[in-house]
């Protein structure tokens, strides 16, 4: 690879190696990607029901924070994209990469019109069956039969990074979108403070991850796919002691995975299970079609 996929650039170079992949980076806009990317059997087995799903023996406490988090994202997303003629005329989202539908619940019980897309059967399923209605379908954006401009909002949180071709997936956001109509990502975050904490260590680079973006990079990309208008926001979650110590368990950090499990066991089971809003390791990005 001597171009980088976001500004096209040739000043890019191998950054470090994790397994036996390789992190690349742009020296221009400081976009870095997997490469070479693993195939559709490695990432398969990666998305086994099991990584989207709670912990079955501690659901309920994961889903409502999830359902939290949900809330403050569709808080956000109000106050830019919103007004009193919605409440007439109800705009109409699509979540790509719905999980289990909690985002599209608040955004269903706050007036708009929600679809969903989801890889997983299970997902699709439950989805469904907690929204009351068929509105979530199996499949990805690139093969979906949405009409051109179907929708006034588009959001996915957390998605963008998996995609093996950022701009091809940005572009048809685009294209699916109406007039005017916004598009709202989250995603990890190399300006932030745990990238520029932990370095190559970083929790966020992990195989499925196959583009890691700060907000020049990102706004290069959306600028490209035919966006402006790009308003940046820090990325809050709401989490606990316990959720984030499981977390840092199953995707293990060197040094900070056995510092958390100290943590963890000197905290008491009711505060462990407190929620708490935190800035994540991510950026929310609003743009304009």
């Amino acid at each position: 690879m001597t171009e980088c996929l976001v500004c096209g650039q040739n000043n890019v170079k191998l950054g470090f190696v994790f397994r036996h992949y390789e992190v690349w980076i742009c020296n221009h806009c400081g976009f870095q990607w997997l490469q070479p990317q693993p195939n559709d059997e490695e990432l398969a087995k990666i998305y086994s029901e099991d990584y989207f799903l709670a912990d079955k023996n501690d659901s309920e406490t994961v889903y409502a924070l999830k359902r939290s988090t949900a809330h403050l994202y569709l808080d956000q997303l109000l106050k830019i994209a919103h007004s009193k003629k919605d409440e007439i005329h109800p705009k109409s989202l699509l979540e790509i990469g719905c999980g289990m539908g909690d985002f599209l619940i608040e955004a269903q019980a706050n007036g708009f019109k929600v679809s969903g897309l989801e890889v997983t059967d299970y997902l699709v399923q439950l989805a469904n069956q907690r929204l009351g209605s068929e509105c979530v379908e199996k499949g990805s954006i690139e093969t979906s039969n949405y009409e051109t401009g179907a929708f006034d909002i588009i959001v996915f949180f957390d998605v963008i990074e998996h995609v093996r071709n950022p701009e091809l997936f940005l572009s048809k956001v685009n294209e699916l979108l109406k007039a005017s109509g916004k598009v709202y990502i989250v995603t990890p975050s190399l300006d932030s403070w745990s990238a520029r904490l932990m370095g190559k260590y970083w929790m966020e680079y992990k195989v499925e991850h196959l583009s890691y973006f700060n907000q020049a990079s990102l706004r290069n990309l959306l600028k490209k796919t035919g966006f402006h208008n790009i308003m940046f926001f820090p990325n809050y979650k709401i989490l606990n002691i316990d959720y984030i110590y499981r977390h840092f368990v199953r995707f293990h950090v060197k040094g900070l995975t056995p510092l958390l499990s100290v943590v963890r066991k000197l905290t008491p089971h009711k505060l462990a299970y407190m929620p708490i809003r935190l800035i994540a390791s991510g950026v929310a990005v609003i743009a304009e079609k």
